[in-house]
């Protein structure tokens, strides 16, 4: 159920957000044939990225462009499903290996409704795969594959900075496994050692060319290159309601957790269905709370999933105190944590005679969730359609190597032009300057007043293309 849902519903899906950079830097690679620094790719910043995600794009891309481009745009929509459905699937046996078929059962049945899940199973985000691989990496040392379960940590940390953060449950195990100290030190010295050899090179790389290496994030310990995002430390972030109820709403699927967001669209009785919608949220969660306090799992099994979330609640707290609120997405690697203290509790749940009719309950509300997933891909997805004939025009009338000023992630993706921030040194050098002032899909790209009468008030820049219905404008010289 789970894959013909989000194969589906990834069909339908633009790419947007995050995604437009992760998939920009993979037909940067695809192209080029070599990983990318300070080349522009829809950020005004170098590529620091872990890149696994990004060169198995670039394959992807590269295959499929032998068909055609759009061909090769729409498969690389599908490597986040491919992900997702894989780590359902070895949620569920490790899962059931530590604890019974049918706890494991309930636990997938939660990470597959659970709107997060669906979002990153969807999105061209790179944490589907990162959680693919930290769940492996715990499954193959259940399985005493211990050399295979440091390889699979070390990918996810060449995915993700964050991979780093499964290491503590994989020494809690070692330590719990082996008894024999010699067979222990081993052990340990193979789980640390080999994620870490393995991401080395990239770990050095950046501290080589950006003097940090793990860059933008705590750049004010390695005072790296200069970052324009994650350099401050906000304590009192941890404290701030915000970061709560951020986190809560991006478990169910608001984007970035952004409250705002739940009224982007004007939608016929928005506050009745956000009255249900919440109300499922929390009647869903219920079970994870009983779950959590559950006496029916021992301590040595317990101890695993806690340490487990509780690695990635620090990695949550640190996130938090140097990036912002938006970070529900960083406790995805711990979903197996969560699934089995949800599915403990749903055991209690629909044991208990007298709630006979929760079952019936919590399909209603997980059918809720996928309906709620169709309806906001389906509205997100329309409303990129709306700015396609933009993208087109550019795309069929300006050379594959313009320089384009056009500010945000998904603009540059979706023109398919190397594409800048706007400065007064970039406009002298650019060939078209894209302007839309009411481009809500991605508001970075709004330019301020100050550089749009820059740019309007240039006799040698001409609007070259216009659109009344989306508010479009391309602006070029006649040389150009």
């Amino acid at each position: 159920m789970f894959s013909i849902i989000v194969l589906s519903l990834t069909s339908l899906h633009h790419v947007s957000g995050d995604g437009c950079w992760h998939a920009n830097a993979g037909r940067f690679i695809a192209k080029n044939s070599r990983l990318p620094l300070f080349e522009p790719l829809g950020r005004d910043e170098p590529f620091w990225s872990p890149p696994l995600y990004h060169i198995i794009a670039a394959g992807v891309y590269y295959f499929f462009s032998a068909f055609n481009n759009e061909i090769a745009n729409f498969a690389v929509k599908f490597i986040s499903p491919v992900f997702g459905v894989l780590s359902l699937i070895f949620s569920f046996l490790l899962i059931r290996k530590i604890y019974s078929s049918k706890i494991a059962f309930y636990s997938t049945v939660f990470i597959a409704f659970l709107p997060i899940f669906l979002d990153y199973g969807i999105f061209s985000y790179v944490d589907g795969m990162l959680t693919f691989f930290v769940i492996l990496s715990v499954y193959l040392l259940i399985e005493n594959k211990v050399v295979l379960s440091g390889v699979a940590a070390g990918l996810a940390i060449l995915i993700k900075y964050n991979g780093i953060f499964i290491l503590p449950v994989l020494a809690y195990i070692t330590y719990k496994r082996f008894n024999d100290k010699k067979i222990f030190y081993r052990n340990i010295a193979l789980i640390v050692l080999l994620p870490l050899l393995i991401s080395a090179p990239w770990l050095i790389r950046n501290w080589i060319l950006l003097g940090n290496p793990i860059w933008p994030f705590l750049n004010f310990i390695f005072n790296g290159v200069e970052a324009k995002s994650f350099t401050d430390v906000r304590i009192t972030n941890i404290i701030h309601p915000d970061l709560y109820i951020f986190t809560y709403l991006g478990l169910f699927g608001v984007p970035d957790g952004n409250y705002n967001t739940l009224f982007f669209f004007d939608i016929p009785y928005i506050k009745i269905l956000l009255f249900a919608w919440l109300a499922g949220t929390i009647i869903f969660i219920i079970p994870l709370i009983l779950g959590f306090f559950s006496k029916n799992i021992d301590k040595k099994r317990k101890g695993l999933f806690v340490i487990w979330f509780c690695s990635y609640l620090i990695l949550f707290f640190l996130y938090a105190i140097n990036v912002g609120f938006s970070v529900s997405g960083i406790i995805l690697p711990a979903i197996p944590a969560f699934a089995l203290f949800w599915a403990l509790g749903f055991e209690r749940l629909i044991g208990n005679k007298k709630l006979k009719n929760l079952l019936k309950i919590f399909i209603l509300i997980a059918a809720g969730f996928v309906i709620v997933q169709i309806f906001k891909i389906t509205v997100a997805a329309n409303a990129w359609d709306f700015y396609k004939d933009d993208f087109e025009w550019v795309k069929s009338n300006t050379k594959p190597d313009s320089l384009f000023i056009a500010n945000g992630q998904c603009i540059p993706y979706n023109i398919e032009r190397t594409s800048v921030y706007a400065n007064e040194e970039n406009l002298k050098k650019a060939d078209y300057v894209w302007v839309n002032q009411e481009f809500g899909l991605d508001r970075r790209s709004v330019l301020d007043e100050k550089t749009l009468d820059v740019i309007e008030g240039n006799q040698k820049l001409k609007v070259v293309y216009s659109n009344n219905k989306t508010k479009t404008k391309v602006y070029g010289t006649e040389s150009r």
